[in-house]
């Protein structure tokens, strides 16, 4: 049996934001999100030492964060720690206590696991969801995953997307472009991510819990899209054996 809770960080905790547990037969894991007072987190702006220290007040664990590039690219983490800073877009493992991070700015950050103790960390833009990167990370597990969770990226309400690139994305998660369009805040025709990630994940009979709201209006990281920000916030996620 699959439970999911949610707790907020203590504020005497240097770091802000939430954690969510998901309480599978084999593992517990673990997932946080960073909010901007944990400070930028993207690997080709940060100096080393200071992504380190930034990464080590989040999780004191071995941290695997991809050069991520909007594909479909899976990389197996087989040491913890191993591949930090490798090409990809799906970091997966079966290890305890190897941290994935997922770092975003409006594109999905979302984490597959299945009962097996297996879990994956998939960024998942537009171009990403278009191309597959969903189904890509699926066929990487061993045993298939049965819990997906989908963090804070941006909402209809502040992403107006046109008409050519949303049939993209539709044909990627196999619907029609009608069922991922949504209208923004001013009236527009937006891309729905959530829907597109939910659809993606129905292909392959995983529900999806979304966790944390539109970065563009709600969630208090850091918005490309919105506020032109060049900083990244993260997704983490880890397993912890019972």
């Amino acid at each position: 049996m699959t439970t999911i809770s949610t707790s907020r960080r203590s504020s005497s905790s240097p770091s802000s934001g939430d954690r969510l547990t998901v309480r599978l037969d084999a593992v517990d894991v673990q997932l946080l999100v960073s909010t901007q007072a944990d400070g930028d987190v993207h690997p080709d702006r940060v100096p080393v030492e200071v992504l380190a220290d930034r990464r080590r007040a989040l999780v004191d664990l071995p941290w695997t964060m991809l050069a991520q590039r909007h594909g479909t690219d899976v990389v197996r983490v087989t040491v913890p720690g191993e591949h930090d800073g490798t090409p990809g877009d799906v970091a997966i493992t079966d290890l305890t206590g190897a941290v994935l991070g997922c770092w975003t700015a409006d594109c999905a950050p979302i984490v597959l696991a299945s009962e097996a103790g297996e879990v994956a960390a998939v960024h998942a833009g537009w171009r990403g969801l278009a191309a597959g990167v969903v189904d890509a990370a699926c066929d990487a597990f061993r045993v298939p995953p049965s819990v997906a969770v989908l963090g804070p990226t941006i909402g209809p309400c502040c992403y107006e997307f046109g008409r050519d690139d949303l049939a993209l994305v539709a044909a990627g998660v196999g619907v029609r472009s009608h069922d991922l369009t949504g209208r923004t805040s001013a009236g527009t025709p937006a891309l729905d991510m959530a829907a597109a990630v939910a659809a993606a994940c129905r292909r392959r009979d995983i529900a999806v819990t979304t966790w944390g709201g539109c970065t563009g209006c709600a969630h208090p990281g850091f918005s490309h899209r919105v506020r032109r920000d060049p900083d990244r916030h993260v997704l983490a996620v880890w397993t912890e054996a019972r």
